[in-house]
């Protein structure tokens, strides 16, 4: 089902715009409040990426008009550019410093950043007016690659290595992911009597094994890609 979506600049949803703002930024601190806690460095990341994908997957079904889509990128973007230049805030900064992997270089972690909001917002460009394909995908890289860690790596105990050592109830847990990623997809937009079981099976499948095959975070891109293109050629 495709809908057009309306693009009026006369016209502008502040309560949209202040609500997603609101989650958004609430979403990037996950990892301060969770290092308060004393969350080791790859849950806090984890986590953290779990509750920001999952609100970006989500806050586009609420949107009406893409003119409030671009006042919420205007004012974030600005906001963010202000805290960050603030010595006593540093936002970006500590958000890749809180974030990065024990090993992994700040510059590799701001290239995953930019590599994983890039594909998100292109993801949204293109299926703008099939959203269902846009939250799928998003929450499958959210759900899949996030359950896939957050279950492999303390419980994982069945290993395999294709590029990178993997564990089969890790990938389990990706599989999983992204198969309740893709229903709540569906069922966020509408959409859910157009779905097909064993298509959402299928797709759930490649996209475990796209995971399984990459080389450090380049699922990030791979995964939404692979399973947005899926869901585009079979619905």
């Amino acid at each position: 089902m495709v809908l057009e979506m309306l693009f009026d600049p006369t016209t502008i949803d502040w309560v949209f715009v202040i609500v997603v703002n609101i989650a958004l930024f609430a979403s990037f601190y996950v990892p301060f409040f969770l290092r308060v806690l004393k969350f080791g460095e790859w849950q806090r990341r984890k986590i953290g990426h779990i509750v920001l994908h999952t609100t970006l997957a989500i806050f586009p079904v609420f949107l009406q008009n893409l003119f409030d889509l671009l006042i919420c990128l205007t004012i974030m973007g600005v906001i963010v550019i202000i805290i960050s230049f603030i010595p006593q805030i540093r936002f970006t900064q500590r958000i890749i410093e809180y974030t990065t992997r024990s090993g992994e270089s700040k510059k590799g972690m701001s290239l995953n950043a930019a590599l994983t909001a890039t594909t998100v917002f292109v993801l949204l460009i293109i299926f703008i007016d099939q959203l269902h394909i846009y939250t799928g995908a998003v929450l499958a890289l959210s759900l899949g690659d996030g359950l896939g860690e957050m279950i492999g790596r303390p419980f994982g105990r069945i290993k395999y290595k294709i590029i990178e050592e993997k564990s089969l109830e890790g990938s389990l847990s990706v599989f999983i992911g992204i198969f309740i990623g893709l229903l709540i997809g569906f069922a966020a937009n509408s959409v859910f009597y157009q779905i097909i079981y064993w298509k959402i099976l299928v797709i759930s499948i490649v996209g475990t094994i796209i995971e399984a095959l990459n080389y450090k975070f380049i699922d990030n891109f791979t995964v939404p890609t692979s399973v947005a293109l899926l869901l585009f050629l079979l619905f």
